[in-house]
């Protein structure tokens, strides 16, 4: 019964993570004009590095929850809608700035994308495939932490939050916080990667944020 309470409420809770990304969409959106240099260019404070380590640590989530018996629809649906919010970013990303690397990463999203869906027809995974999903949680909390790290980067060498979403941080450490909960109500043979990358993301996004509003508050100071 606890299992699907968490469960349920951190489905919810994801919900905010939706809300995040297409908050980013918009964001970049409002902000896709034509700029005299990329100084000021306010998309990109956005690190291509960032969203395409989210991207796959929604991915390896996803896997996860299909892998598993039984299938988790907490964590695979609502992982999906965040993995096409996120391809949908990537893409826009790739639109602006039109390079080899931004295309590369949207095309592996994708693909990736079309595969894990197909691979719930297949399953349940034998014991290989599980430790493969674990395996691959482990390898995306260190992709995550370097790119959040990255986007760290980009926001102290730029000084500008840019068209960087508040409600998309706010809302990811919302739903990581949720998902560590429902966590703690698996076996924790079965759930400690998942633990390990939702807490990585926490400490990692809760600095990013705190960064831009350090930020915010340094420029309404300047222009005040």
């Amino acid at each position: 019964m606890l299992y699907h309470i968490l469960g349920f409420a951190s489905a919810a809770l994801f919900l905010l993570t939706w809300l995040g990304l297409w908050s980013q969409i918009k964001a970049m959106t409002r902000f896709q004009v034509p700029v005299s240099s990329e100084s000021d260019d306010a998309n990109h404070s956005l690190s291509l590095n960032q969203f395409g380590s989210s991207y796959f640590a929604f991915f390896s989530i996803f896997l996860f929850g299909i892998s598993v018996e039984p299938f988790n629809h907490y964590l695979v649906w609502t992982r999906f809608g965040a993995l096409i919010l996120t391809l949908i970013i990537i893409w826009k990303i790739w639109q602006h700035r039109r390079t080899s690397i931004s295309g590369y990463v949207a095309a592996v999203a994708l693909l990736a994308l079309i595969g894990g869906t197909f691979s719930i027809a297949f399953r349940p995974f034998p014991t290989l495939a599980q430790l493969g999903a674990n395996t691959l949680m482990l390898v995306v909390t260190v992709i995550l932490f370097q790119g959040s790290l990255h986007q760290w980067f980009v926001l102290q060498r730029r000084q500008k939050v840019g068209s960087l979403s508040f409600a998309l941080f706010r809302n990811i450490l919302i739903k990581d916080v949720s998902t560590l909960l429902f966590g703690l109500t698996m076996p924790l043979s079965q759930s400690w990667p998942l633990l390990i990358l939702n807490g990585t993301s926490v400490i990692m996004r809760g600095s990013i944020l705190l960064q831009m509003h350090k930020l915010k508050r340094r420029e309404i100071s300047v222009s005040g």
